[in-house]
């Protein structure tokens, strides 16, 4: 039976395209906090590999869902990040990540980054552990600061 070439290249080209919710990074509990931070810090430095606003999304998956009950749905969440105060952090060139304080179930971080137009820039970053639902036990996204006077998130 032929197959006509009509049929054959939508359905080749939907398979071509990434199943990007399916290849997100889910919070887990054998993530470190530290990890947790850097996972979302990269995703961000390539926000739009493979498709446009795969690293909001994957910072997203790792948010609190304290946080996510002030910041979301996703839509509102990317709007945010898209903002005056963190739009800087899309396709950054480098990052530093500075362990500040951990307990068991808080950590601080210092975060500073190198934009793409050669800026510094520092935020404090917090993570803490989920506990209860889907993701209890996990290290997930609370809070980070808007960007920090003079560089300094210490």
């Amino acid at each position: 039976m032929d197959i006509p070439l009509r049929f054959t290249l939508p359905v080749l080209f939907l398979l071509a395209v990434p199943a990007t919710a399916q290849e997100l990074l889910t919070p887990d509990p054998i993530r470190q906090p530290e990890s947790v931070v850097e996972i979302q810090l990269q995703s961000l430095q390539k926000n739009d590999v493979p498709v446009p606003d795969t690293g909001i999304a994957q910072t997203w998956a790792f948010a609190h869902p304290d946080n996510k009950r002030v910041t979301g749905p996703l839509e509102r969440f990317a709007w945010m990040i898209k903002g005056p105060d963190y739009r800087n952090m899309l396709d950054h060139q480098e990052h530093i990540i500075k362990p500040v304080v951990q307990t068991d179930d808080y950590a601080l971080f210092a975060v500073t980054i190198i934009t793409a137009d050669d800026q510094k820039m520092s935020f404090k970053w917090e993570v803490k552990k989920v506990k209860t639902g889907e993701f209890a036990g996990s290290w997930m996204t609370i809070a980070v600061s808007p960007p920090l006077r003079g560089g300094d998130s210490t």
